[in-house]
């Protein structure tokens, strides 16, 4: 009776795992056959002002017709919106919804469709372009990916001021870029200084930050000073010196070279007028000592030119 039973069982396992495996076999065709979005990268990033190119893949079959492909770009915003940023419609462009903010500027590498990617270039990149791009495709099946964008915009062109009041010398760096970035002073030499600097910014309609950054030193102090925008989320930074001792040097010696020049140039133009008016004093003289020497030493000449008038 327990060996009937034991034999019972083993035919119904072995039963069991052959249908588990011919069920597996009937469904695996169809899990192999599931279309997959995917994303080559998980984040970009973008200069402002230039241009970038996102993207995601899908699998492609040999009869591979871009007419049936639907195809969507979305700007994911903070708050969880999204905008529309390009849309293709059974392979053709259709942007009637697009947004405002990338008409005649985003665009779709067609002809890369046919390779399983769909390629979204952004051109004249914004500040207001950073954020999450969700790309959605319906082709044999819908899926989706998303990436992030990231948009960096050097401090390269520091402006740098120095003005002078009283007992105190200010030093002044001011620039844009983006994101916003930590203005740090050190001496030239690259030692940390013990003056705080006073640090204030404003975000331009063009959405990048105008950072302006104050130090206060004293008059007598003779250091260099060097700036330096740090931007900590990429690592970058850019600085620029702010030459104390030198500049002053510099501004002594075109001080006292233009006052020698000064000098010269009076001297050039005051020596000759001076020779010339004793020239012609002297001439003057001269004329007039010889005019009387003629009158003395011949005095009957105004006699006898009186003689001769008529009566």
């Amino acid at each position: 009776m327990f060996t009937c039973w034991s034999a019972v069982s083993d035919n119904f396992r072995k039963m069991k795992i052959i249908s588990l495996v011919l069920m597996l076999g009937v469904h695996l065709p169809l899990v192999t056959a599931i279309f997959t979005v995917t994303a080559p990268r998980l984040s970009y990033t973008a200069s402002y002002g230039n241009n970038i190119t996102v993207e995601c893949r899908f699998p492609v079959e040999s009869n591979f017709n871009s007419n049936q492909i639907k195809l969507y770009w979305h700007h994911i915003l903070s708050d969880g919106s999204s905008q529309l940023v390009y849309k293709l419609f059974n392979g053709k462009p259709a942007l009637q919804d697009q947004s405002q903010e990338y008409s005649e500027r985003v665009f779709m590498l067609l002809d890369e469709l046919r390779s399983g990617r769909a390629v979204l270039e952004i051109s004249r990149v914004r500040v207001s372009d950073a954020g999450t791009y969700r790309c959605v495709i319906d082709l044999n099946g819908v899926d989706y990916k998303e990436t992030a964008l990231e948009v960096t915009a050097s401090y390269g062109e520091i402006k740098t001021i120095k003005t002078k009041e009283r007992k105190e010398t200010e030093l002044i760096c001011q620039s844009m870029g983006y994101p916003l970035a930590e203005v740090v002073w050190y001496y030239a030499n690259g030692s940390d200084i013990n003056e705080t600097a006073n640090t204030t910014h404003f975000t331009g309609t063009n959405g990048l930050y105008n950072i302006r950054s104050v130090l206060r030193i004293k008059e007598e102090t003779n250091d260099n000073y060097l700036c330096m925008f740090w931007i900590k989320e990429f690592k970058m930074n850019t600085s620029a010196i702010l030459q104390n001792k030198e500049m002053e040097e510099t501004e002594e010696k075109i001080d006292e070279l233009l006052s020698t020049n000064r000098s010269y140039l009076i001297a050039a133009i005051a020596i000759p007028v001076t020779v010339l008016l004793g020239v012609i004093i002297i001439v003057s003289i001269l004329l007039k000592s010889g005019r009387y020497r003629q009158v003395v030493m011949d005095p009957m000449i105004a006699p006898a030119e009186m003689e001769c008038e008529p009566p």
